[in-house]
C-alpha cells in the first residue's frame, strides 16, 4: 500500500509540476521577459530553469529542509522572488489585456493608466513589506 501511495504521489506531483511550468511557458511570460532583458537567445536556459526551480522547491517543501542563509541571503532570494512574482503578474496582465479592458468598461482616460498601474505596483510592494516584517510570513 505504501508503494502505491508514494507512486501515486510523484506521479500527481509531476503532474501538477508540469501544468505550472507548461502553463507559464504556454502563456508566454519567459518570451516576454527575453524580450523585454533583450536577452532572446537564453529562452531555452529560462525554461529549463524554471523546470529545475519548480523541482527543487516541490522537492524542498516536501522535505521539511530548512537552510541558515542568513540576512544577505534572506535579501538575496527575497529580491529574486519579488521579480519572479512581479513577471509573473505583469506578464499576466499583459497576456490577458486585464488593464485595458478594465480601463475601457469603466470609462477612465488613458492618461490615468500609469498611476493605476504605479500605484498597484507600490501596493503590492507595501502588502509584501507588511506580510513579510510585520506579520512575519503570515
Amino acid at each position: 500500500m505504501k508503494g502505491f501511495l508514494i507512486l501515486f504521489g510523484l506521479s500527481s506531483g509531476i503532474m501538477v509540476g508540469a501544468g505550472v511550468v507548461s502553463l507559464l511557458i504556454l502563456v508566454g511570460i519567459i518570451p516576454r521577459m527575453a524580450q523585454v532583458s533583450k536577452t532572446k537567445e537564453h529562452i531555452a536556459i529560462y525554461e529549463g530553469l524554471l523546470v529545475i526551480g519548480t523541482l527543487l522547491g516541490g522537492f524542498i517543501s516536501i522535505q521539511n529542509l530548512h537552510f541558515n542563509i542568513g540576512k544577505i541571503g534572506a535579501i538575496v532570494f527575497g529580491l529574486g522572488y519579488g521579480v519572479f512574482v512581479g513577471f509573473l503578474s505583469s506578464g499576466l496582465t499583459e497576456v490577458l489585456d486585464y488593464i485595458p479592458v478594465v480601463s475601457r468598461r469603466i470609462k477612465i482616460p488613458i492618461i490615468c493608466l500609469k498611476y493605476i498601474i504605479v500605484s498597484m505596483l507600490i501596493g503590492k510592494v507595501l502588502g509584501s513589506f507588511i506580510g513579510w516584517t510585520i506579520i512575519k510570513g503570515g
